[in-house]
């Protein structure tokens, strides 16, 4: 009796895993055709029908995954939090001392170049504004923190690290120093992906020079 029982249910549970596999998928779809979206037309004029356009899906599917449009604004920005959490995984869970995975850091968030990350930073800038000027906070934007939470839990991590092995001063409150760091580093960094061949904008100082010196600047201050 128990073996039947079994044979019976693994069928069962092995269809709800297709159906979430299936739903985690469409959903993720949904999030992409959204970036897309979002990056050319921006938020306020982007309608769930472009998205589901894009998707190449019923808007009913897209309602049914994201009851509204800020839900999906979250979750693009969520996602591209996301895609750094993993850039910083990597350089983190890699060989080497406090310090010299700092240059990593650095070095990984030099990306003014790349079309990916100018779409990226225009986004995240635009969220922030659309969150600053919302009347009311909105609905799930707690998935975003939890995103960004990790993002410090990540920075605490590793300036334990540097506490460890002495890489880095110790007359300094190491948390703080180095979550400031990254900050200015990649706001600068999300500035000039934004700005990079809008001569308006032009600084006339080579931006690879820019970085170096705020990065020399940086890690001088950092080093034991």
């Amino acid at each position: 009796m128990e073996l039947k029982e079994v044979i019976l249910i693994q069928p069962k549970q092995r269809l709800e895993q297709e159906r979430t596999s299936l739903r985690q998928k469409r959903r993720i779809e949904i999030i992409k055709a959204a970036t897309v979206v979002f990056a050319r037309q921006g938020f306020e004029q982007t309608t769930m029908q472009e998205i589901a356009n894009e998707a190449i899906l019923g808007v009913a599917t897209i309602f049914r995954y994201f009851p509204k449009k800020e839900h999906l604004i979250v979750e693009v920005a969520a996602n591209i939090v996301h895609s750094e959490i993993e850039i910083l995984q990597d350089v983190l869970h890699d060989e080497g001392t406090c310090y010299e995975k700092m240059e990593r850091i650095f070095d990984a968030l030099v990306f003014y170049h790349q079309a990916h990350y100018q779409q990226n930073s225009k986004l995240i800038e635009a969220f922030e504004c659309y969150v600053a000027l919302s009347k009311e906070p909105l609905e799930n934007i707690q998935i975003y923190q939890d995103k960004y939470d990790q993002l410090i839990h990540l920075f605490k991590e590793l300036a334990h690290l540097g506490e460890q092995d002495g890489s880095v001063r110790t007359d300094m409150n190491t948390v703080e120093t180095l979550i400031t760091m990254i900050n200015v580093f990649g706001n600068f960094s999300k500035k000039m992906s934004m700005l990079h061949d809008t001569d308006a904008f032009n600084t006339r100082v080579d931006l690879n020079q820019q970085f170096n010196i705020l990065k020399t600047t940086f890690l001088s201050a950092l080093k034991a």
